[in-house]
């Protein structure tokens, strides 16, 4: 994404990347590593979807990851509002980060995210 002009930390706000998880705890573990990657990513641009609520950003990576049982993807189904809001707040681009296969299987709004994604985006795996 560096290297196609995005960047993380930005003054214009015009090709920053913001980076979400609908747990605090995945956000806070996505922080701690993506800050010493890459040392003027601010924290700011790092949360969850709740700390992203009336912004945007040019490209989102969301990251559903589960750190605890109790953190299931039945949570995103039954707050279907939350895959909105973190949708929603990509400018450009929206990149799921994530098990495309058990987003599938818990069925809901994360299979109808991974159907889009799959008739209307495209699928990398790495």
């Amino acid at each position: 994404m560096l290297k196609h002009g995005y960047s993380t930390n930005s003054d214009d706000n015009s090709k920053t990347i913001g980076v979400m998880s609908p747990f605090s705890q995945q956000a806070n573990a996505l922080r701690y590593r993506l800050s010493n990657r890459w040392r003027n990513f601010s924290w700011d641009d790092i949360g969850t979807v709740h700390t992203f609520q009336g912004g945007e950003k040019a490209a989102i990576i969301f990251s559903p990851y589960q750190c605890h049982q109790e953190h299931s993807f039945w949570f995103l189904n039954r707050k279907p509002n939350l895959l909105n809001t973190a949708v929603s707040r990509a400018r450009e681009l929206f990149i799921l980060v994530g098990n495309l296969r058990e987003l599938e299987l818990a069925g809901g709004e994360t299979k109808r995210l991974v159907e889009h994604i799959r008739l209307h985006g495209e699928i990398r795996y790495e």
